[in-house]
């Protein structure tokens, strides 16, 4: 295994353990009743539509609109995932 492909293996790694740790962060909040996992949804699609409408010239498009897309992805998957307490307090 050459190096690059150690590296992407790493960062695969830290990406989907990321992942995991907010989604159990989130699950942890809507378990006490104290977020909403539709609110979360939302939030991460309106930072997806600011990245497609941005004008910064700071980052390429291309990569705005990769980040945007694995915001979506992350909506798709809380609201997979995580759903409210079924006898809420």
């Amino acid at each position: 295994m050459s190096e690059f492909d150690k590296l992407l293996k790493e960062v695969a790694v830290a990406k989907t353990t990321a992942m995991f740790q907010n989604l159990a962060l989130v699950g942890a909040l809507v378990e006490r009743g104290l977020v909403d996992p539709a609110k979360v949804a939302d939030w991460a699609e309106f930072f997806a539509k600011g990245m497609e409408n941005s004008g910064n010239n700071s980052a390429s498009p291309a990569h705005l609109r990769t980040a945007a897309g694995l915001l979506r992805d992350y909506a798709k998957q809380l609201m997979n995932t995580v759903k409210p307490p079924e006898n809420p307090k």
